[in-house]
């Protein structure tokens, strides 16, 4: 009975182990995207750049976003490998994300600017830009509560800026720094709470 309990309180450090490592994955995802846009505010606001630039900008730092978060992916694999406890993706779900993107972008930055829902353009394109970000995450966490499990630490990551999308309407200057910031909060609390999830699993 002895050598059971020892084994069971093994295996029980070994899964939080590895659910901690999920967790830091989360964390990392979120701490990407938040690079990768905080960058993008500081060249804009240092360098008077042309339009041209996103179209430059924003594949480039997909591609590297992606391939980092790709990389932690298959380190990921390979702990729960030698855990004995598989990490496996859903080439499914993989799908289902990139479509909730892809109709968020064609939501965000198309279809809801050109309804002119505030009270100038720039207030317009915040508004499209935290529709955007609101419905391709909560449309990502829902996917995941399917295969995964519910991710409660996504929830402020699109709660909080679907809350400032009737503040954004309304304001008549600065609209999109301000969304871009309500956009970062949202992200910085979504890995603080990633974190602390990994700490809670590790104590396990």
């Amino acid at each position: 009975m002895e050598d059971v309990r020892e084994l069971k309180t093994i295996l029980e450090r070994v899964e939080g182990k590895l659910i901690a490592a999920g967790k830091m994955y989360g964390a990392m995802n979120f701490g990407a995207w938040l690079s990768v846009m905080l960058l993008y505010y500081v060249i804009i606001g240092v360098f008077d750049l042309p339009w041209q630039f996103n179209i430059v900008y924003w594949p480039v730092a997909f591609m590297l976003a992606m391939g980092f978060t790709g990389r932690v992916w298959k380190r990921l694999q390979r702990l729960g490998m030698v855990t004995g406890n598989e990490v496996e993706s859903s080439t499914t779900g993989g799908i289902l994300i990139a479509f909730s993107w892809i109709t968020g972008i064609i939501l965000g930055w198309g279809l809801v600017p050109r309804m002119n829902l505030g009270v100038n353009p720039d207030s317009s394109l915040a508004v499209g830009f935290l529709s955007f970000i609101a419905f391709s995450v909560f449309g990502m966490w829902l996917i995941f509560a399917k295969y995964s499990g519910v991710e409660w630490e996504i929830i402020p990551s699109f709660l909080i800026p679907a809350l400032g999308i009737a503040f954004a309407a309304k304001m008549e200057s600065g609209a999109m720094v301000w969304a871009g910031f309500l956009v970062a909060l949202g992200f910085s609390l979504s890995v603080m709470l990633y974190i602390y999830s990994a700490f809670r699993a590790i104590e396990r």
